[in-house]
């Protein structure tokens, strides 16, 4: 196949990333960090550094109608754009929206998204400056754009965990994933747990709070968002940091609510647990010295769970070390587009 031949889903999102990042830099005033990590990083001013992200949402790719109401349509489109804040250790300060409408939109569904879009502003103190508003042919596409801010020497980036650092999450994985299956019909569960299931899908909450408190610890190594799934995270920051992981299998938290569903449909959860997207946790790691201190730290907040699932290492391939000692190399895919089904 010749490069001429190469279509985007012979590469997939993260192929393409890598295909353009050369070359995008013709000025290095203020810049810190460009493409390849949750924010683009710029400053400093006095000792802040600005954090600026932003995330597309297209209708039949990221939410269906029907599947999703108007406002937590709104809710969920900034959580995913304050959890990249939340994954640098910044806080969230001001946010632009921009809307590709198809003219049949009934307006009062306009309405609802932005109320959607308001109550999470409100929530966190961001505050909406503005944004742009275009028509589509035939499905709403919804962008928003956030800017944020972090102290100079408490942000965090994903290239900084190195061997022996501990593998942390704050939070169950996997609800998320189960939740879309039950809204695809993949699977089945009675009312009030599917409920509950679909409603961590449709309703993320960004862990704001939480990244601000590891980022004040200044003990962590490096952090992500999970949102492509855990093992396709981890890879990035393994990428990153030219480094392994290798991942306890006995040590993935699971919520009740997944085992049961689990149980219900025979299947093993922990396979959603390492690849299922939007859990919107944060993945960190910590060196070995920290341990001890950066668990105390979350027994005295009380902010979030944190759970250590595993360890950096050496060789750059991740495994999961299984319940009978054996060590299993793992595919490390989580969704990605145009490859993902």
């Amino acid at each position: 196949m010749t490069n001429t031949d190469i279509k985007i889903q012979d590469i997939g999102e993260f192929g393409f990333i890598r295909s353009i990042m050369d070359n995008c830099h013709f000025s290095s005033e203020k810049l810190v960090k460009g493409i390849g990590d949750d924010c683009a990083v710029i400053g400093p001013y006095e000792d802040k550094l600005f954090l600026i992200t932003t995330d597309l949402l297209v209708e039949d790719v990221h939410f269906t109608w029907g599947k999703i109401s108007p406002e937590h349509l709104g809710q969920k489109a900034v959580a995913v754009n304050l959890s990249d804040i939340a994954a640098m250790g910044g806080k969230a300060i001001h946010l632009f929206l921009s809307l590709a409408i198809p003219k049949s939109t009934r307006v009062k569904d306009l309405h609802s998204i932005y109320r959607g879009i308001k109550t999470m502003c409100e929530r966190y103190g961001v505050n909406i400056l503005g944004g742009d508003t275009s028509a589509s042919p035939d499905r709403l596409m919804i962008n928003v754009s956030v800017l944020g801010e972090v102290n100079e020497k408490e942000v965090l980036y994903r290239d900084g965990a190195r061997p022996g650092d501990g593998i942390y999450v704050t939070g169950t994985l996997g609800d998320s994933a189960a939740g879309l299956k039950l809204l695809k019909r993949e699977l089945s569960a009675p009312e009030t747990l599917a409920n509950s299931l679909i409603k961590t899908h449709n309703l993320p909450v960004p862990c704001l709070e939480t990244g601000r408190m590891i980022a004040r610890t200044r003990m962590a190594s490096a952090m992500i968002d999970l949102s492509d799934g855990l093992l396709a995270d981890l890879r990035h920051i393994c990428e990153a940091s030219d480094a392994g992981a290798n991942l306890y299998h006995s040590g993935l938290p699971l919520s009740p609510e997944l085992e049961a569903l689990s149980e219900i449909n025979n299947f093993d959860p922990h396979d959603l647990a390492l690849s299922g997207g939007e859990d919107y946790r944060l993945l960190v790691t910590v060196p070995r010295k920290y341990a001890s201190s950066f668990q105390k730290t979350f027994e005295t907040e009380k902010l979030a769970h944190i759970y250590l699932i595993g360890e950096i290492t050496r060789p750059n391939r991740i495994t999961v070390l299984m319940p009978d000692g054996i060590e299993k190399q793992l595919d490390t895919k989580g969704f990605e587009h145009f490859i993902s089904p």
